[in-house]
């Protein structure tokens, strides 16, 4: 699981603080699978997680190129972890997915979840039109 884990990296993404990228891991010796899945069984078994998995490097993103650069409310942070807690974690989801559920009426951080939402706020945009409703849907 490791060995798919390591191939299904993404590319091309910055290092973390550990100047590590997906790609020296893909590139690596066959070795260093073995010793990985050792380590990662080694967290679990102690249930202790190295303090370098929790670090990271936060870099602003502007939210909109059209918008004031100036203005910190066009920034929003975004994260860089190292590459071999992302692993970790790529491994820890496979493992555990089955287990995790949500709410039905979650649209974030779901897959397809903006067409969802689309889809129920013209459902009731809808619904109140064709009633003759004489609400108003703010916008």
């Amino acid at each position: 699981m490791v060995e798919e884990c390591i191939h299904s990296l993404k590319c091309g993404k910055a290092a973390g603080h550990d100047e590590l990228t997906a790609e020296h891991v893909q590139n690596s010796h066959p070795v260093l699978t073995v010793l990985l899945s050792l380590l990662f069984n080694m967290i679990i078994v102690h249930s202790m997680v190295p303090d370098d998995f929790g670090r990271g490097i936060i870099i602003p993103l502007v939210k909109n190129n059209e918008g004031n650069k100036t203005s910190s409310d066009n920034y929003r942070g975004i994260t860089l972890s190292t590459v071999l807690s992302k692993l970790f974690e790529m491994l820890l989801l496979n493992d555990l997915q089955s287990y995790l559920q949500s709410d039905s009426l979650q649209f974030g951080f779901k897959k397809s979840s903006c067409s969802h939402a689309v889809f129920a706020l013209r459902s009731v945009v809808e619904h109140y039109c064709k009633s003759g409703s004489t609400n108003q849907v703010l916008l």
